[in-house]
């Protein structure tokens, strides 16, 4: 009793029934009742992930049932949201929140933005504001946009044992890229607790920082001795 044939990226196909797939998706509801080509046509060609992951969305969408491991959660995310498999989307948000630690937090907070997961995205922040020790020790940290840096360095729940490793911090990620960092720096200075900062940082390095040498930037090194 199928009424339309899947065919993937392999050349493979799945017969399916129409009202199935437009009881879980949004998106083949959108394909089958629009009059598009694809949803008149008895075959429809899927090119939006690999042949194996739409394989296991098509079985979850008969039995609710799919195996999530840490391989191919990222796959899966993709592949749900382009389906708009919104509960099976959330799933996978909860599978990655127990694998959130400090050293992929920073590759997990990417991954959310891109695809919209804010309660992951929450966690992987909570990891990196109390791990900022280890966390800015990483390449990845260097590859924070300005408005990253700007969120963390401006929490009052970042654990750090003094405001030297914001700081350190702060500069090597705009010496990671001084071309375009560099004004940003201007930017966020401010929110660095210079005052926080141990006497010999503040004494015998800030001031000697070339990025500190500028009327704004001095104030607040003046204001913090």
């Amino acid at each position: 009793m199928t009424d339309v044939t899947l065919k993937l990226p392999d050349h493979s196909t799945i017969r399916c029934h129409k009202v199935i797939l437009m009881a879980a998706s949004p998106f083949f509801e959108t394909m089958f009742q629009s009059g598009m080509k694809e949803g008149v046509d008895r075959v429809v060609r899927l090119k939006f992930s690999d042949s194996v992951t739409i394989k296991m969305l098509v079985d979850f969408i008969y039995s609710g049932e799919i195996d999530v491991d840490g391989d191919n959660v990222q796959t899966i995310v993709a592949a749900s949201e382009f389906l708009l498999l919104k509960d099976l989307k959330t799933h996978c948000e909860k599978f990655l929140a127990d694998k959130v630690n400090s050293s992929n937090c920073i590759q997990l907070i990417k991954f959310c933005q891109r695809f919209n997961l804010e309660k992951l995205n929450e966690i992987a922040q909570r990891c990196i504001r109390l791990n900022f020790q280890e966390v800015v020790a990483l390449p990845e940290f260097k590859t924070l946009t300005e408005e990253d840096v700007t969120a963390l360095v401006s929490n009052d729940q970042l654990k750090v044992a003094n405001e030297d490793i914001v700081y350190h911090a702060v500069v090597a990620w705009v010496k990671a890229d001084p071309k375009n960092r560099k004004g940003s720096f201007l930017r966020i200075a401010p929110l660095i607790r210079f005052a926080h900062c141990t006497q010999e940082t503040l004494n015998g390095v800030v001031g000697r920082e070339p990025l500190m040498w500028n009327p704004e930037c001095m104030e607040l090194l003046t204001e913090a001795q």
